[in-house]
């Protein structure tokens, strides 16, 4: 492997200064959503100039430029959000599009939603993920996030439907009453189950959590399109709760042995395609093809068409365990896949009483109250940081983002219906994660949730090794297609962020 080096630059503590002010505008422009106090920046100095080329200004035009919006169609945008989006360059279709979004989504509920999809993670993490995948355009970053959190609470209704159900949901209904549809997808989420088609187990060399997917366990007729959607949500929603910062992302590994046309789905596919590119940027790291036999190339070619630039940097065609152990070590690949580790998936079912606490709903909103307090702490202490990026308080702003995730982790067992992680304790009550909690006695285990800060940095960048140095195979049959797609911009970010050893020792 190629030496380490510095990680690039895009994340929490490697901002540039270009990018630390992009990130402070990004939560300007997003307070002001809700907030109509909060001022626009002082004159076109406080804007930075976009590294994307502006194009040429054609001397004759066929087309017409679009018509500005009409007060009707900015009624919705507070008066200071639509004077900032302006200085940003927001052009009149995206200002539609804002207007749009904040018809169905007006301020106050934007600022709960907010909330609610932060869970544990770090907030300037969260929408750095929108900026680095919108190239650090704001009104588009924007548009991309709250277009997501739109998703998410009004028409996937992820927390309720998915999160809040889970896994003991699906198996109880999957047993009881009569034949109905709402049996039959019951069924069909607990087949997701029990099938192991994708689960999740263990890291990959930089503390990645890996989702193992079996693709010769699929079958397009064993359940409906919502149901196998819901499982895919349930899947990503997961590995957000194993990425114990600095971890920002997980590794799909796709085992495509015995792989047929009868596994075939291209909806499904699609819709994996959409999340990552839509609802949950920049959450992949990597995305492994293992053992990819000659008739995944048509299935392939589809794909890739479906794929933008940065996602498609992000795939890798792996032949055999020698070149899988470039990304994990041998004695971490199961030996269904050539590796040495001896463990088989099982599915193990959701006891009577473990999801008791959602329930107690009074215990629920006394933790939800204090995560508003922090919220209102959060925005306070940000709009002063947004005015001045020195500016210190008793009670910092870092002291709060780790407040609201440890609040995140005692509203958890309230919210969040158990899953076989929680069972087989992978994910801890504190949030830790413990990637192989059956390897070794109780006593020494070592628990992934280590400060960044209490590492020193010599001895991350020791383990580093940026994604684009990550040695990848390629089968002889799709080599040619691959090719294209991994033609990536060269000022595109890619995930190098390296957690702490100890997390899967």
């Amino acid at each position: 492997m190629a030496s380490p080096t510095e990680p690039q630059s895009g994340y929490v503590g490697k901002l540039t200064a270009t990018e630390g002010q992009k990130l402070r505008e990004f939560w300007r422009i997003l307070i002001q959503s809700w907030d109509a106090s909060i001022p626009v920046p002082k004159g076109a100095s406080a804007k930075v100039n976009s590294s994307a080329p502006k194009g040429h200004r054609r001397f004759f035009s066929l087309i017409r430029a679009p018509a500005p919006p009409t007060p009707e169609e900015t009624s919705a945008i507070p008066p200071n959000l639509l004077a900032t989006l302006k200085l940003w360059d927001a052009g009149p279709a995206e200002i539609k599009t804002i207007q749009s979004l904040l018809v169905k989504f007006p301020g106050v509920r934007l600022r709960f939603a907010f909330l609610a999809a932060l869970k544990q993670n770090n907030p300037d993490a969260l929408l750095l993920r929108f900026l680095r995948a919108e190239k650090w355009n704001l009104p588009k970053a924007w548009i991309k996030f709250v277009a997501s959190l739109n998703w998410r609470i009004n028409e996937y209704k992820v927390d309720k439907e998915v999160i809040l159900k889970g896994e003991a949901y699906a198996v109880e209904k999957s047993r009881v009453g009569r034949d109905s549809p709402e049996k039959k997808d019951a069924q069909g989420f607990a087949l997701q189950l029990t099938s192991g088609k994708a689960h999740f187990h263990g890291c990959d060399r930089w503390n990645r959590p890996v989702c193992i997917v079996r693709a010769r366990s699929h079958d397009p007729n064993a359940q409906s399109s919502k149901v196998l959607n819901d499982f895919i949500v349930y899947c990503i929603e997961t590995a957000r709760l194993l990425q114990v910062s600095p971890v920002e992302s997980y590794v799909m590994l796709i085992d495509l042995t015995s792989l047929t046309l009868a596994n075939w789905e291209l909806p499904a596919a699609k819709f994996v395609i959409d999340s990552f590119q839509e609802n949950y940027p920049e959450s992949l790291g990597a995305m492994i093809f293992y053992n990819a036999p000659w008739v995944f190339s048509g299935m392939w070619k589809i794909i890739q068409g479906l794929l933008d630039p940065v996602v498609a940097a992000k795939v890798h065609f792996i032949n055999g365990v020698q070149d899988l152990e470039k990304f994990i070590p041998r004695d971490r690949i199961l030996k269904e896949l050539g590796g040495d580790e001896d463990w088989e998936y099982e599915y193990i079912e959701p006891t009577l009483d473990e999801n008791e606490k959602l329930n107690d709903k009074s215990a629920r909103d006394v933790i939800l109250a204090e995560r508003e307090q922090l919220g209102d702490e959060l925005f306070s202490l940000t709009t002063e940081w947004i005015a001045n990026p020195e500016f210190k308080s008793p009670h910092t702003r870092d002291d709060v983002i780790e407040e609201l995730s440890r609040n995140y982790w005692d509203l958890d067992p309230y919210v969040r219906a158990r899953t076989i992680l929680d069972r087989t304790g992978i994910i801890k009550g504190d949030g830790s994660v413990d990637f192989y909690p059956a390897a070794r006695p109780e006593s020494e285990i070592v628990e992934s949730e280590i400060a960044e800060s209490e590492v020193p940095e010599s001895e991350i960048l020791e383990s580093e090794i940026p994604e684009s140095e990550i040695p990848e195979s390629k089968s002889p049959e799709i080599e040619e297609v691959v090719n294209e797609k991994q033609k990536v911009e060269s000022d595109t970010p890619t995930e190098t962020h390296v957690p702490p050893v100890a997390a899967c020792v």
